[in-house]
């Protein structure tokens, strides 16, 4: 295979997720850049961010209908001929299926422990800790975490993996290992098809934020709702561009981001956050939060505090006062804290 200008860039990209997987002199520079669109940019959303990237422009030549894997596909019969709409379609569906499919694995684990489905989550191990939530879901991450811990590959620790979420996301969340390939290929068929340079690279960019939503965040996140937004409009737009064209896409996007606005104000109280604690030990002290009432069920204790305290402070420091006290707790929240 000849090398293009994208399959040069797509190199470089793949080496220097290997530096940031090796490495951390980069991180806070790498971190600021990619923080608009990867909300809240880590280490790990960074590496698959340079990893994926890259290997979209190394290998969309092989997917060509003159490519070598390409003509194969195509060859098969003509539910295979090659459409870059229809791949993308597939793409965008398949991308959806994943993401809603991960909101109902978050609102089933509530229902099994018995808790408001709107409340962040906190799953301890015995080495770390990880969170999810409908409006910031981890359900799938923890899939990828728990694969790299059993090839015994070293997790820096500036890598949030999720691994602790896998006794409540297993076996539903193992969907992944198989709607996450389909994207990643169908896209990458789509990305052959495309006729200028341009229109690949945006297209990649994209497919890449989706994929990476998928893995953290899920369908709330801001590299969904960015990733979302280019592929539909890549989808909906024609030839010659019209305005109109973006109608659509712009519609079920807007339609996401208040979605996301609305379970942020439904789950809201502002007079307390209720903590539910699974499985705690018997010698939790939480003495230095106000403690309002604490009640016993079974295998947890809810506790109440007063809703004042600013959601990200109250979650950081519950976080560090139950670990090894406890399997898990359920935060409600409270959106007006942050304003």
């Amino acid at each position: 295979m000849r090398l293009n200008k994208l399959n040069i860039i797509g190199i470089i990209m793949i080496l220097f997720a290997v530096i940031l997987a090796l490495t951390n002199f980069l991180d806070k520079i790498i971190l600021e850049v990619t923080y608009p669109f990867l909300e809240g940019s880590s280490q790990g959303k960074s590496i698959i961010l340079f990893t994926v990237l890259g290997s979209l422009f190394i290998l969309y030549p092989l997917f060509d209908l003159n490519g070598i894997i390409g003509k194969r596909i195509s060859s098969i019969n003509n539910l295979f001929k090659y459409d870059d709409k229809k791949y993308l379609k597939f793409t965008i569906i398949t991308i959806f299926f994943t993401y809603i499919f991960g909101l109902l694995i978050e609102v089933l684990i509530r229902i099994k422990l018995g808790v408001p489905i709107l409340t962040t989550f906190i799953a301890y191990n015995s080495n770390s800790y990880s969170s999810s939530a409908v409006a910031h879901s981890h359900v799938f991450k923890s899939v990828l975490g728990f694969i790299i811990q059993s090839l015994g590959i070293h997790i820096n620790t500036g890598v949030n993996a999720g691994v602790p979420l896998i006794p409540y996301t297993i076996p539903l969340a193992l969907i992944v290992l198989v709607t996450w390939p389909l994207i990643y290929f169908g896209g990458m068929i789509a990305i052959s098809n495309q006729e200028r340079d341009l229109y690949k690279v945006i297209l990649a960019f994209v497919l890449t934020l989706s994929l990476i939503g998928i893995l953290d965040g899920g369908l709330f996140s801001t590299p969904a709702i960015i990733g979302l937004a280019g592929l539909l409009g890549l989808y909906y737009i024609k030839k010659p561009f019209s305005p109109r064209n973006l109608l659509k896409p712009s519609v079920i996007i807007i339609f996401l981001i208040i979605l996301r606005f609305s379970l942020g104000l439904l789950g809201t109280n502002t007079e307390v956050h209720e903590i539910t604690i699974i499985n705690p030990a018997d010698n939790i002290d939480l003495q230095g939060y106000n403690v309002l009432s604490v009640q016993k069920e079974q295998n947890k204790t809810i506790v109440t505090v007063p809703g004042n305290t600013n959601d990200k402070v109250l979650l950081t420091e519950l976080t560090k006062t139950l670990k090894g006290k406890c399997s898990g707790f359920f935060l409600s929240w409270n959106i007006l804290s942050y304003v």
